[in-house]
């Protein structure tokens, strides 16, 4: 026996006797076993057993975040020849480093923000949650920390975790981030400019690709390779991988193959920005101005949006104007409740201006929670094209993915429009939430935000298959049939659009310019 021996036991006898309490264990197998029959509970039952156990796991989570704040503290693992902490709790735990790190990460996030802390506890947000924030504090600035980790910050963020799922919390957070220090936003992107490679590796087995780009670069590269991959065709028998392998060797070709310009270039790529009217002047006014750390703190700067992609990815200041010395440049007017004035055409396809105006009005797909982005939806004529003779207009268009698209039209479904109020979106976020009904007037999706027992939102406008437009009632119940349009109501929602002419409640607007390079 070695004397290294009796050490380990004891240190094995003390994490023992700080091992959970029985009950605790104890409730977690009885749990599991009862889990055996949930095939032959009723639906509800095992949704609201899943809800239980989501809310407990967090709860645990957060108990244990707290427990290695003091166990760090404490310093015994120093004893245990582990490089660090983290390396500590990656092999104590089996875990690995990489997870521990996380596990820290988000430990440090939780004991930094209590309020955030108690949410988590009480089961309110969910780990995911939190770990976008604990990614955001690991790599944002001193500025964006500390009005983070702020009472008001703190507040922002757990409004916006109770509202909206991690990943559009993620992108939310991300544009927070950057409307409260731009320049740390600019100085992040030359980051990963100085960072770029690509590289082309001739081999035996053909030719090996491998690089970092930058996000906008890499964005770009996305649209470019959607656009020429398309959907697959049910017989089509190539993975993602080699789909997405052919169309760079597509898009390779047409570069070669593409007569040149009169002055020599080629065609732009084509991305769209989304701002508003105080982003756009301030842009404006700080052209020129340098991105780089100032050796003295200027004082800060009132929060701005930043321009966003359709995604809602928020766009360094140098890539704004890059794209704007290079672009054609549309002016979309909006009303007041941030509808885009309708552009009149009467061509069955929207023009790439009306799904422009769409789009940033939308989001993505009109369906609640479906997250599909913008460039993988469809515009749907809200009042049928074909058995409506509905208009191809950006008032009567909504966004909607394959699959949604299909089920509108499959089940004759019931679409209203709501207007929700600027406290219950994201920064970035749609400002526009629909409501789905089956013909009978059972609501089958509610995208509307909850406050209390209510939901909340201002009927803009109500669409039913057969009908048309009809008067957008404030409240949807289920049992309730949708009412049939009237000639009354016709002339209170301005009916279907006259093709050619804009609704008239739209003339009074402000405006928000979007660019699209081309």
């Amino acid at each position: 026996m070695t004397a290294v021996e009796p050490a380990v036991r004891d240190e094995d006898a003390a994490v023992s006797s700080l091992a959970p309490p029985p009950p605790l264990r104890s409730a977690a197998e009885r749990t599991a076993a009862a889990l055996a029959g949930a095939a032959e509970w009723p639906q509800a039952a095992r949704a609201a057993v899943l809800a239980d156990l989501d809310a407990s796991i967090t709860t645990l989570t957060a108990a244990r975040a707290e427990l290695l704040v003091v166990e760090r503290a404490a310093g015994a693992w120093r004893a245990s020849g582990d490089p660090s902490f983290e390396a500590w709790r990656g092999r104590t735990s089996r875990m690995g480093s990489r997870a521990a790190a996380t596990e820290v990460r988000r430990a440090e996030t939780l004991a930094e923000m209590p309020s955030l802390r108690s949410a988590a506890r009480a089961g309110q947000v969910s780990i995911e949650h939190v770990d976008v924030v604990a990614r955001t504090q690991a790599t944002a600035s001193p500025l964006v920390r500390t009005a983070l980790t702020s009472p008001e910050g703190e507040s922002e963020l757990l409004e916006l975790a109770r509202r909206v799922d991690a990943g559009r919390f993620a992108k939310a957070v991300a544009v927070l981030a950057a409307s409260i220090d731009h320049d740390a936003l600019e100085r992040s992107h030359q980051a990963q400019r100085a960072e770029r490679f690509l590289t082309l590796a001739d081999t035996p087995r053909g030719t090996r690709l491998s690089g970092l780009l930058d996000a906008m670069t890499g964005h770009r590269l996305r649209l470019a390779l959607e656009a020429v991959t398309g959907k697959p065709a049910p017989d089509d028998p190539r993975t993602p991988e080699q789909r997405r392998a052919d169309a760079l060797d597509t898009i390779a070709g047409a570069a070669l193959a593409a007569p040149p310009q009169p002055d020599g270039t080629g065609r732009r790529p084509h991305v769209s920005l989304v701002l508003n009217v105080e982003t756009w002047a301030a842009l404006r006014g700080r052209r020129g101005k340098q991105s780089s750390t100032p050796a003295v703190p200027e004082p800060p700067t009132p929060r701005l949006a930043p321009a966003v992609l359709e995604g809602g990815t928020p766009v360094p200041g140098s890539e704004v104007a890059r794209i704007l010395c290079d672009c054609e440049l549309t002016r979309i007017v909006v009303d007041e409740r941030s509808e885009p004035v309708d552009l009149g055409r009467s061509a069955r396809t929207h023009t790439p201006a009306q799904r422009r105006a769409v789009t940033v009005r939308d989001g993505g797909c009109l369906w609640p929670d479906c997250g599909s982005p913008a460039r993988w939806c469809q515009v749907h004529h809200l009042v049928w094209w074909d058995r409506d003779n509905g208009p191809t207009t950006v008032l009567d268009g909504a966004l909607a993915c394959s699959f949604h698209h299909h089920e509108i039209h499959r089940l004759d479904l019931t679409v209203t429009r709501y207007a929700v109020p600027p406290s219950t979106y994201e920064p970035g976020g749609s400002t526009t939430r629909y409501v789905i009904e089956s013909p009978d007037g059972t609501v089958i999706a509610d995208g509307r935000p909850i406050s209390g027992d209510a939901r909340l939102g201002t009927p803009v406008r109500r669409w039913v298959p057969g009908t048309g437009v009809v008067a957008a009632r404030r409240e949807v119940r289920a049992g309730l049939a949708p009412p049939r349009r009237s000639a009354d109501a016709e002339e209170t929602t301005g009916g279907p659009c006259p093709r050619g002419r804009p609704p008239a409640r739209a003339t009074s607007a402000g405006s928000a310019p979007t660019a699209r390079a081309g």
